[in-house]
């Protein structure tokens, strides 16, 4: 049980957000990777863009008056700490103006939004409360269409504002208008937090915002969801009536009243299946979709990573770099080899050889979910590399989605529970090959071992080089599997 600790102004950011959020964040914590990766702090980016780089710095059990005694000794503070109501906060950038000080938020972020300025106005008043007047703030952002040269650039990759974005990605409202917005009781905010933290537990509660946009990392912390029937309303996809059902007491899909079906395609597989208990499968329609199917086939999976600050030239502010791809490729008469790249660093231009000179010229290349994946990084390859634009784009057009017979509800069995990912299909067409056998068991544990890989020894290498492209091996097998198991589905239902 946690007592009469020290705040911080992101547990009232999570407060706002969740009860159960706020709660978990402390008593069940988990640890998070970053999503970008990153050659070298942010903040030394941001530094060096502001002149900052001599300046005072606070530290993270700074008191008041010590933050207090930095500023009185410098006309710029990095990192300086303040607390109210034992409720603390890090400002990024302080500096002494006429009447008293700016504010600057750095973000890595291309299009930081307005309800940013709800920290703001929290920052504003807990300095306001140790003696700080801050009479202006700005943001510092990244130019999302900068084009690395041969170095990196500073004065073009970031940029400064007195303004933030709104929904559309436009700089709209100045930071003072979206402050002047904000009207918060601080006071009861952080005793309301404070309550929440100190509970021995707390009892979740289902709503929308668990899985709206992505699915709340503390979910199956708060919802054990194992012994639900495998057609439960709960996985009934963007259905709007399933929790006030599931509250009622309505556990199958099939219970549900047909006037709170919406009636997409893959609502109504979904209900179908729950309730002929069997698979659902539109035959005409996938007979339809495997007709485009040409040998040779060409299964393929990249695995990548996501650069905030581009550290290779042409590429842009969060563009990826594939360091990895697996290829089967199945003829005709059924034989099937295997093709495998992995390199680190700048491996860009030696992808792109490798992988057309291994890609059969002629045949379907079937990708698992390709529009937001394989086929926009193939683009964004022949942006950065245009002599090879037409064989890259040649590929693209030979690509087909694997995942649309299962999106589009061409065929749905109720073991998927509601999840369309290519490892909760495998399980449905194969019971002999699973991921729970390898040492990385999905693409973001591939991504983490990867941003390791140079730290590493020789022998240590071999093994990082190994595991991740026996993953990644697994995903183009899975390919294989389960579209020779539609296959079979629509030759045992004819």
């Amino acid at each position: 049980m946690v007592k009469n600790f020290m705040l911080h102004v992101s547990d009232l950011m999570r407060e706002m957000k969740c009860d159960c959020f706020c709660w978990n964040s402390v008593h069940n914590s988990i640890h998070q990777e970053s999503f970008y990766k990153m050659d070298c702090p942010f903040s030394n980016l941001w530094q060096t863009y502001l002149n900052a780089t001599n300046c005072g710095l606070g530290h993270s059990m700074d008191s008041n008056e010590q933050s207090l005694k930095l500023l009185e000794e410098n006309d710029v503070v990095c990192f300086a700490r303040f607390e109210y109501k034992e409720c603390r906060t890090k400002i990024p950038y302080l500096k002494k103006v006429e009447n008293g000080y700016m504010a600057v938020y750095p973000h890595l972020s291309a299009y930081p939004k307005e309800n940013e300025a709800l920290i703001m106005k929290i920052n504003e008043i807990i300095l306001s409360h140790c003696g700080i007047h801050v009479t202006q703030n700005r943001i510092v952002y990244l130019n999302k269409e900068y084009i690395r040269k041969e170095s990196l650039d500073l004065n073009e990759l970031l940029c400064i504002s007195d303004k933030l974005f709104n929904k559309r990605n436009h700089l709209s409202k100045t930071i003072a208008e979206c402050m002047n917005e904000v009207d918060i009781d601080l006071d009861r905010w952080i005793e309301r937090t404070k309550e929440i933290l100190n509970r021995t537990s707390i009892t979740p509660v289902r709503t929308k915002q668990c899985t709206a946009l992505r699915r709340c990392n503390y979910y199956s912390i708060c919802f054990d969801e194992s012994n639900e029937p495998d057609d439960s309303i709960l996985f009934f996809t963007t259905n709007q009536h399933k929790l006030d059902a599931y509250n009622r007491g309505i556990r199958h899909i099939q219970e549900l009243p047909l006037n709170q079906i919406e009636g997409f395609r893959l609502q109504y597989a979904q209900y179908m299946a729950s309730k002929t208990n069997k698979p659902f499968m539109d035959r005409a329609a996938l007979k339809v979709w495997m007709k485009q199917i040409q040998y040779p086939i060409s299964y393929l999976d990249f695995e990548w990573d996501t650069f905030a600050i581009p550290p290779y030239e042409n590429m842009k502010p969060f563009d990826v770099l594939c360091f990895q791809y697996s290829l089967h490729v199945e003829t005709q008469d059924g034989n099937l080899k295997h093709y495998n790249f992995f390199e680190s660093k700048d491996c860009r231009r030696h992808f792109i050889e490798q992988l057309i000179q291994d890609l059969p010229k002629t045949g379907t290349i079937l990708v698992y979910n390709m529009e937001g994946a394989e086929k926009l990084r193939l683009k964004q390859l022949a942006s950065q590399f245009e002599e090879y634009r037409e064989e890259l784009d040649s590929i693209c057009s030979r690509m087909v989605d694997l995942s649309k017979p299962f999106e589009a509800g061409l065929y749905y069995n109720s073991k998927m529970r509601g999840h369309y990912s290519l490892k909760s299909i495998l399980p449905v067409f194969s019971k002999d090959v699973s991921y729970l056998d390898l040492d990385i068991q999905n693409g973001l544990n591939a991504v983490f071992a990867y941003r390791t890989y140079d730290d590493k020894d020789e022998e240590e290498k071999k093994e990082v080089k190994k595991a991740i492209s026996t993953y990644c091996q697994m995903d183009t097998y899975a390919e294989y599997i389960v579209y020779h198991g539609l296959i079979e589905e629509v030759k045992n239902n004819a």
